[in-house]
């Protein structure tokens, strides 16, 4: 699936796979697209850390962005997923 952009916070690797698919007509588009998928990466490796599984249960919307201690995902059934991550001190 169509990945966004991905996003870097404390050495972590956000990747996201927004579960949309490349159709011409929107009503395609709906029907074969799947939930979107945020990974966690570590950076150095490149290792899997966590993925949220099926918790999204829609397509992503735009790119990801963090702050406060989580990272966020817009979805085009108009909700904001939010998944925290330790702060380093």
């Amino acid at each position: 699936m169509a990945p966004l952009t991905p996003l870097v916070v404390n050495g972590v690797v956000f990747a996201l796979s927004s579960g949309d698919v490349d159709a011409s007509a929107a009503g395609q588009r709906t029907a074969r697209s799947s939930p979107a998928v945020l990974y966690a990466l570590d950076g150095t490796t490149g290792k899997e850390i966590w993925n949220s599984g099926k918790s999204i249960t829609a397509p992503a919307r735009g790119g990801l962005s963090a702050g406060g201690g989580a990272v966020y995902v817009p979805a085009t059934d108009s909700t904001l997923y939010a998944f925290g991550f330790p702060i380093e001190k």
